[in-house]
């Protein structure tokens, strides 16, 4: 595990409630072409010097850093005592970039000092442990009132602009921008309230867990990771949560007091910013996406909605039948359209969820990654409707995310549905060609057809066989 950095994030905003965003530039190896607010590393020997109004010595370091950065990045000097003149400014930052002066330097020089009291705490943020590269990064607010003017000069930033948050988030909606998962949270929180009182909203720490990072995927689709009584080598089922407004919860599987709790820490915090549960959503039956069905019904009084298939499989009333083709809209600027896709096969009354504005293929247990999918026969699985089903999904080619129940989202659609048609094709010729070869038990076709599979994992490959035999209108011997 790659051990996080320190580093510093400056939310600057104006008097009309807009805030500083840099875009990267496109040549960096992290975050090309994101919108950030400024800010980066905290330099080693960063100190404490022309800071004042601090209340202990990491305070003052990290508010000296974030006002270096936004020197360097945006050209604001964000401090107390009489501004230099603009090209003297210029300068100063010349030689700051080109390593010819330090921050301290430019201070002295113009008498300045940073008042650590004018950064206003705005939260903390740790990248993931599986990120490659990864940040400890305290975020700060500053109210921008005294007329300065930013100005680029191009370099890791390619461009600044000034947007309320509400316009960025709405940029980010509709593709024009692209922000990373804090960037998108900060927004959402800053649209929540006005200042001060969006400060308490970014106060609250990210909700996230060791292993199992909760995501903002696209605008509006968040994932939450839940252990669940799941097949292996997956290890938890994607709750998945679209909307902002109205809010729609696609399979919360997990039965688990702790698993439930940090769902319900999720769900509490975005009512909090102003949403409102619609409904449970389920791809379909299996006990892994619905574990945590009666939890959430129960406590915020909400419907379950679901393939009609999916009633004789469940020990609970579903409220609403959601039928394939159907259209399920959630209000916004733009909304979310999610087109109901029913894809049989691993279970009679699956579906498939495509979300038309931002391109994303909720696709439930159609792929997994990593891994594959079970077919069995035994709990109403079927190889030919599978197969079928993955085909169908594969037209949506103007999909540009694929989110599975199991694992990893992945960009490329069509080409991850591919993999799994080609994974299951290769396999049935496999198997064809051993039982030609006489291996007509179920013994012997597991050894010569699974020969690459481990021997715990034959008993749920024994399935698939089934599955395959089935398809292919092949008997076994007694």
């Amino acid at each position: 595990m790659v051990e996080p950095r320190k580093a510093v994030v400056c939310i600057v905003s104006n008097e009309e409630g807009e805030v500083l965003m840099g875009r990267r530039n496109l040549s960096l190896r992290f975050m090309p072409g994101h919108h950030i607010f400024p800010g980066g590393r905290v330099d080693d020997d960063e100190g404490t010097d022309h800071v004042v109004e601090f209340k202990d010595e990491d305070e003052a370091i990290a508010v000296k850093a974030a006002a270096r950065e936004v020197f360097e990045e945006t050209g604001l000097l964000l401090t107390q005592g009489p501004l230099p003149e603009q090209t003297a400014l210029r300068r100063a930052r010349e030689d700051l970039l080109g390593g010819r002066k330090s921050f301290d330097d430019i201070l002295s020089e113009f008498g300045l000092t940073v008042n650590a009291g004018n950064f206003e705490p705005a939260g903390k943020w740790t990248t993931p442990a599986t990120s490659p590269i990864r940040f400890d990064t305290r975020y700060f607010h500053y109210r921008h009132t005294d007329g300065q003017r930013e100005e680029l000069i191009e370099g890791e930033l390619i461009a600044l602009d000034w947007l309320t948050p509400k316009e960025a988030r709405r940029l980010w909606q509709i593709g024009s921008i692209k922000v990373s998962t804090p960037v998108a949270c900060t927004l959402r929180r800053m649209t929540a309230a006005p200042y001060p009182e969006f400060l308490d909203a970014l106060r609250e720490p990210p909700i996230r867990r060791p292993g199992l990072p909760d995501r903002e995927l696209r605008r509006g689709i968040h994932s939450v990771p839940l252990v669940t009584s799941t097949i292996p080598p997956a290890t938890h089922t994607n709750c998945l949560l679209v909307g902002e407004e109205e809010l729609l919860i696609i399979d919360p599987g997990a039965d688990d007091p702790e698993e439930l709790a940090h769902l319900q820490t999720h769900l509490d915090h975005m009512m909090e910013l102003g949403s409102n549960i619609l409904a449970v959503l389920l791809t379909h039956s299996h006990r892994d996406h619905i574990g945590g069905v009666g939890f959430i019904r129960d406590r915020y009084d909400v419907p379950v909605w679901a393939h009609e298939q999916t009633d004789a499989q469940v020990d609970f009333v579903v409220d609403r039948h959601v039928a394939d083709d159907e259209i399920i809209e959630l209000p916004g600027d733009p909304g979310w359209r999610l087109r109901a896709l029913h894809t049989p096969g691993h279970d009679p009354g699956h579906l498939s969820f495509y979300e038309e504005s931002t391109r994303t293929l909720i696709c439930g247990d159609m792929i997994a990654n990593p891994g594959t999918i079970v077919v069995s026969e035994a709990y109403g699985g079927n190889m030919d409707d599978f197969l079928a089903s993955l085909e169908r999904l594969k037209t949506l080619t103007e999909a540009t995310l694929i989110v599975p129940a199991h694992g990893l989202s992945d960009p490329r659609p069509v080409e991850k549905l591919q993999e799994h048609i080609d994974h299951r094709l290769w396999r049935e010729a496999k198997i064809k060609d051993a039982y030609e070869a006489g291996a007509t038990s179920l013994d012997a076709l597991l050894a010569k057809a699974y020969d690459d599979v481990p021997d715990e994992a034959l008993p749920l490959a024994e399935h698939a066989l089934k599955a395959h035999l089935t398809r292919l209108g092949l008997t076994l011997d007694e």
